[in-house]
């Protein structure tokens, strides 16, 4: 995991005010542009679907000459692999989405028109789940096919358009400073009912790609934390004109009528728990220790998540679950799906890591007969 706070004070790469209005200014211009070459009247209204793929894509070129694309494949693979799932559920199939890693230690993400979207490679670093990077990338895909970026520049076109005509007209000013007024207009954040709706689409498709109910939860949670302990700068994934706590209340409302099993929960001791009832009684896993950088309710999160991924299998087969030992931790999986790592925090008690991964790996087994007897009277 990267240094969260070298991110957040590098001078080069975090100064929120120069990276925004580059954006704005690459928005912007080429909106002009092409407004311009078309000759289509802002009192029209619209931007056309080629005009939306021609401004990202040359908005998309700017940013990529900017910070560059991390020249890693096996990344690369990944990020498109997770993003072309959502793609393929999502309410916009008609347009080619493209995911890129730009290479920066920020912790951010951006859509473009037209569906470029990018990652940062930083946010990658600090949210290393699929579950996590498919909640990002479903939220900037939502903005996308809501067209979110457009509908702001049509609302805001005339009246910016129109005092770039005057200031050219008096000779007042110069291009870029008039580009600068007009991507004010154009960029200058979602509103409070576009993000609400791009967490609204984030979440219809994470759940309808087959990723971790809770990927959503656990990423708000995640950026929560990250903006209260290192600042918010106030634009990509962290433009959040709802309050952070009003988007997590917002997604639990879309979570509890799901009935979504097992559930995590936290102890008033600071602690978190998995748990699932049964005719015979409930079922848990305690989670005690904040490890790997998380807080035993956001572990809780992860593991509800995945449990609920291998529910949703017609058998599940107790023999599935496995640990993988390295020097430092356990990886628990059920087949090729990650569900839990134990740390050296998570085994005081035990006398080892294997030990306690094992100890794990015996309730997940006790869960799957459980829920094996209700899949059988089911049928």
């Amino acid at each position: 995991m990267q240094n969260i706070e070298k991110i957040w004070i590098d001078n080069h790469f975090m100064e929120e005010f120069h990276v925004k209005h580059f954006f704005r200014l690459i928005i912007s211009l080429f909106c002009f542009a092409v407004m311009m070459i078309s000759g289509r009247s802002a009192e029209a209204g619209m931007i056309s679907e080629k005009q939306e793929l021609d401004m990202g894509k040359a908005a998309a070129e700017q940013i990529e000459a900017h910070y560059g694309v991390l020249n890693d494949p096996q990344i690369n693979e990944r990020v498109n692999r997770i993003g072309q799932s959502l793609v393929d559920v999502c309410g916009r199939k008609n347009i080619k989405y493209t995911f890129k890693v730009l290479n920066t230690e920020d912790v951010n993400a951006l859509a473009c028109p037209g569906g470029y979207i990018f990652v940062f490679k930083g946010l990658l670093d600090y949210m290393p789940s699929d579950a996590e990077l498919a909640a990002v990338l479903g939220h900037e895909i939502g903005h996308v096919v809501k067209r979110h970026t457009v509908n702001q520049m049509e609302k805001n076109m005339l009246t910016q358009l129109l005092a770039i005509l005057a200031g050219a007209a008096s000779g007042n000013g110069d291009v870029m400073a008039m580009g600068m007024v007009v991507s004010d207009a154009l960029a200058a954040g979602y509103s409070r009912a576009d993000e609400s709706a791009a967490d609204r689409e984030g979440f219809a498709y994470t759940l309808k790609a087959g990723y971790s109910p809770f990927a959503m939860l656990v990423t708000m949670h995640k950026l929560q934390k990250l903006a209260a302990d290192y600042g918010n700068p106030g634009w990509g994934i962290f433009d959040s004109h709802p309050q952070p706590e009003q988007r997590i209340q917002n997604m639990h409302k879309l979570l509890n009528p799901l009935n979504i099993l097992p559930t995590p929960s936290k102890k008033a001791d600071g602690g978190a728990f998995v748990r699932e009832s049964f005719k015979d009684g409930p079922w848990e896993v305690a989670i005690r220790e904040t490890a790997g950088g998380n807080d035993p309710f956001y572990r809780a999160e992860l593991l509800a998540g995945a449990l609920y991924q291998v529910r949703q299998k017609e058998i599940i087969d107790p023999t599935h679950f496995i640990v993988f030992e390295a020097n430092d931790r356990a990886e628990i999986y059920y087949e090729d799906m990650q569900l839990f790592t134990v740390y050296k925090q998570d085994a005081s008690g035990f006398g080892s890591i294997g030990a306690c991964a094992g100890d794990y790996v015996g309730r997940f087994r006790a869960w799957a007969d459980k829920v094996n007897q209700i899949k059988k009277v089911a049928k």
